[in-house]
């Protein structure tokens, strides 16, 4: 009898436990958004004189992201801000071409910056992914001096 009851003890455990992890893995993924620059800081071009940099948007947990909006606040070199530009869906496409940012992958833009007066830049950006979480990203990108 106390065989019997150990055993139905182990399949009770092994059942909820499967019954948990299925469950949990049927949980719908939020999109990941990353923001990157390239190089961070951006060095002075003195042949352009200007702020060359790549920007790249990438999507790193299975989900595809429908982008709204890319923030870009510019602060100098009293760390006050001075400028903002807002993004809406157009303009990003305009931009890269589209607003749509499919799972695992990446979109990617050359831009520079030509006023002296910008220290650093606050980028934020705001989406749907395909399963309608709202995600925000956010990364700062600083300038090096002339």
């Amino acid at each position: 009898m106390l065989k019997e009851k150990k055993i139905w003890i182990m399949l009770f455990i092994v059942f909820t436990l499967i019954v948990i992890f299925t469950g949990c893995s049927s949980l719908p993924k939020t999109a990941k958004v990353t923001i990157s620059i390239t190089p961070n800081p951006v060095p002075y071009d003195p042949v352009d004189q200007d702020w060359p940099y790549e920007l790249t948007l990438g999507e790193s947990n299975g989900v595809g992201v429908t982008l709204v909006s890319l923030r870009m606040d510019k602060y100098d070199q009293e760390e006050e801000l001075f400028d903002t530009q807002l993004l809406h869906e157009e303009d990003i496409v305009d931009w890269f071409d589209s607003n749509y940012l499919p799972a695992f992958s990446s979109l990617q833009v050359s831009l520079y910056h030509t006023s002296a007066k910008i220290i650093y830049e606050l980028l934020t950006l705001a989406g749907i992914d395909d399963n309608d979480n709202s995600i925000e990203a956010t990364y700062r990108v600083d300038f090096l001096p002339e």
